[in-house]
């Protein structure tokens, strides 16, 4: 029975380790103690009213940030494709992936994150060499199909042709009736 009990016990522990690493939005610490029965849209409000905790908790700055940008956002988490997205692990996402820049409140723009931009790879002279060499060669192989395309329907066209003319002579035999 010892046994089982610390069984289930490392077992309880390694999930919250793997819930505290694997964080969904910024606030799923403070909302797994704060707020464990909260979610979506009566996440914030709980979040934002220590009244409503169910344990004591300090509001990181991430979190505190979070709840900012939904405050800042709230018509754009409120209606159209974002909508019942506030406080999700999907809201940041959809302002800034699903919705169209121009259709964003200037305030939910403001508070958004900034965009974080892919770094170029710099290419030595092998691998660009080698690059260039696979472009050629798939340059190459669609130059080919095009070929292949349009002789087969070039091929086809002319098998049509024939089957169309030969039909024409089946069905219009020269027959003289004239001896009848």
């Amino acid at each position: 029975n010892k046994t089982k009990i610390k069984i289930n016990e490392m077992i309880l522990l390694i999930f919250f380790i793997l819930a505290r690493v694997i964080d969904s939005h910024p606030c799923d610490p403070e909302a797994a103690i704060a707020c464990p029965f909260d979610g979506g849209p009566s996440l914030g409000p709980c979040l934002k009213n220590p009244a409503k905790h169910a344990a004591p908790i300090e509001i990181s700055t991430d979190c505190q940030t979070f709840l900012d940008l939904h405050d800042s956002c709230s018509s754009n988490l409120n209606s159209g494709t974002c909508q019942g997205m506030a406080y999700t692990d999907d809201a940041i996402l959809c302002l800034t992936q699903w919705l169209n820049k121009n259709d964003l409140t200037p305030e939910c723009m403001a508070a958004l994150p900034e965009e974080k931009k892919k770094e170029q790879r710099v290419l030595d002279d092998d691998a660009k060499a080698k690059r260039d060499k696979r472009k050629r060669a798939r340059a190459k192989a669609a130059e080919e199909v095009r070929k292949l395309n349009e002789q087969n329907s070039e091929s086809s066209s002319s098998k049509k042709k024939n089957k169309s003319s030969k039909k024409k002579k089946a069905t219009s035999p020269n027959l003289d009736y004239s001896d009848l």
